[in-house]
């Protein structure tokens, strides 16, 4: 007489879950975080430094509780200092101009001055809902995409202003900055807004919705959507996927790439960790 072993549920989901998730052979996992971050939002990448930050909300995204924080590492995912600057409520977006990291903090933007890791001065945006993603262009202007109000925001001159704000727009989050255009990740598309002119024209179709967008720096772009999805898009190819934790409820928020290292950063945010894998 044949044994029958019945597995209990909890075991059955997971060995689901394990052969639903997908890592592309095009990556390779190289480490990750312990996982005692508090809600990591976002990776930045500073080549000067050769040290990574993280965004940590540490609570609600919209929540002023002044619990949030930027987390130092090292490109081999060592824990250097786990709250390098405090004073922040729910940091998302970051950029590195010289020797200050901008962060956008739900109203406003925070310049931190790297060598001193001290907040020097903070950019209210009165009219701004939901500040998410930030990148810098090579003059050193400050993009900040308004995921809630269909808007990006610089900082000129030392002082916020509108940049654009269209129904084109549909709920921008990721940025990029290439030279005189700025690609902004949408619900179902990435859109590229003319710095000089500021006008939007769809450049990738049919992406789902995008969170993190990053250039490999060999004509393709990285975007995640938050919940766990990575994928290779290009203007003229199908895009590829090359991650999904989403059965694991594993997110995939605001990446990084650091094509010296062929090195793709994932923060997953309500899995409190970063993990890192080399793309082939």
């Amino acid at each position: 007489m044949k044994r029958i072993m019945i597995l209990p549920i909890f075991f059955l989901q997971l060995s689901i879950a394990a052969q639903n998730s997908f890592q592309s052979d095009r990556l390779v996992k190289k480490w990750e975080t312990p996982s005692i971050l508090r809600t990591p939002e976002s990776v930045c990448f500073d080549q000067q430094r050769n040290v990574i930050y993280v965004s940590n909300v540490a609570g609600g995204p919209s929540d002023k509780d002044n619990n949030g924080f930027i987390t130092s590492l090292s490109p081999e995912g060592k824990i250097l200092e786990l709250e390098w600057c405090k004073g922040l409520s729910a940091p998302k977006g970051m950029g590195i101009a010289g020797n200050f990291l901008y962060v956008s903090d739900i109203d406003e933007i925070v310049k931190i001055d790297i060598n001193l890791q001290k907040i020097v001065q903070r950019f209210p945006v009165n009219s701004a809902k939901f500040l998410n993603d930030i990148t810098i262009d090579k003059e050193g202007f400050v993009y900040v995409s308004d995921m809630n109000d269909n808007a990006i925001y610089r900082i000129k001159n030392g002082a916020p202003e509108l940049f654009i704000q269209s129904e084109q727009l549909n709920h921008p989050n990721g940025l990029f900055v290439s030279g005189s255009n700025l690609f902004a990740g949408l619900r179902d598309r990435i859109v590229c807004i003319s710095l000089k002119s500021r006008e939007i024209k769809d450049y990738i179709l049919n992406t789902g919705g995008i969170d993190g967008i990053v250039s490999d720096e060999k004509g393709n772009y990285i975007i995640s959507d938050w919940l766990g999805n990575v994928h290779l898009v290009h203007t003229k190819n199908p895009k590829v996927k090359l991650l999904d934790t989403t059965p694991e409820k594993i997110n995939a928020a605001d990446i990084e790439f650091i094509p010296s290292m062929n090195l793709l950063l994932v923060p997953t945010f309500g899995d409190n960790r970063v993990m890192a894998y080399e793309l082939k």
